[in-house]
């Protein structure tokens, strides 16, 4: 073929240098291959693109007239390859966060800002559960992250945060004057409570065992909607993490205070899919879920 890609770009640098000597420097081919070259040039165009002087090469008039069209053609083709360079490069596809039903109003808002500005190619899926539903979802690749709860003899996910529990209350149900409360004095009150087995219930639980005191529960709730739909209806306290009462707590609706002696603690993991489908977004995405996660300390 007469105009390919190489030819083009040699008579480009012969045109530029008006020299063959060192256009074949800047194209790293000898001469005479240069010389083959604009000579299938001059076969394919019907007419000479290259006055031969003894000071050097310059373009004939149909030379400068295929020059100006070389340039464009070259320019184009740099500007595609520079574009599949970026399409490559750019973050895409679809990453799924499953988060905690306690944590997810307050993350799920950042997440999709943040993501929307710097990686708008990413599509952002985000489901809440429970840390049961979280954890089957990571196992069967449903969800490429999540923000889980530490549960016992689990020693795999990445810690993130650790979140003080509260006793919390609709403001005039109980008196709440101080910051901090006692386990004891907390355990005072018969409270709402998740059922047993529940990751909150089983730290509640230990820590109550080691300290010899004993749980009263107004009622089990499975479900953290429902459960502090009951507290702001004065049902009573409950005991929860202070990610899932942020909202109410600085708004004045609800009272609270943070347990300690002990401190009472919940865990935040990270859970990880062992199959990705797009490892590079999925990464994107979690390097912001871990810096929001820790921007929840109180």
């Amino acid at each position: 073929m007469g105009f390919d890609i190489r030819r083009l770009t040699f008579f480009v640098h012969i045109c530029e240098k008006r020299s063959l000597t060192a256009a074949a420097g800047l194209s790293s081919v000898t001469q005479p291959v240069l010389s083959y070259h604009i000579a299938e040039l001059e076969k394919a165009v019907g007419e000479p693109l290259l006055y031969r002087r003894s000071g050097g090469v310059e373009p004939t008039e149909a030379g400068l007239v295929l020059l100006a069209h070389a340039k464009a053609i070259l320019g184009a083709v740099d500007a595609a390859e520079m574009a599949m360079r970026e399409r490559r490069a750019q973050l895409g596809g679809v990453v799924s966060v499953g988060l905690l039903a306690s944590i997810a109003p307050l993350v799920a808002p950042q997440l999709l800002r943040e993501c929307k500005t710097r990686f708008p190619q990413i599509q952002i899926g985000i489901s809440e559960g429970t840390s049961l539903h979280l954890r089957a979802g990571v196992d069967d690749n449903r969800f490429d992250l999540a923000i889980n709860l530490r549960e016992r003899g689990d020693n795999a996910s990445r810690s993130l945060l650790f979140e003080d529990l509260y006793l919390c209350a609709r403001r005039g149900v109980i008196d709440i004057r101080k910051e901090t409360i006692s386990l004891s004095a907390a355990l005072q009150h018969r409270l709402l409570l998740p059922p047993r087995g529940h990751v909150v219930r089983a730290l509640l639980e230990d820590a109550a065992h080691k300290q010899g005191l004993t749980i009263r529960t107004e009622v089990e709730v499975e479900g953290l909607a429902t459960l502090k739909s009951l507290v702001a209806g004065s049902i009573g306290p409950a005991i929860l993490g202070y990610g899932a009462i942020k909202e109410e707590y600085e708004s004045g609706a609800f009272v609270a205070a943070k347990i300690v002696r002990p401190n009472v603690r919940r865990e935040l993991v990270l859970d990880e899919a062992v199959k990705r489908r797009y490892p590079k977004a999925a990464d994107e995405v979690k390097a912001v879920v871990i810096r929001i996660i820790q921007g929840l300390a109180k």
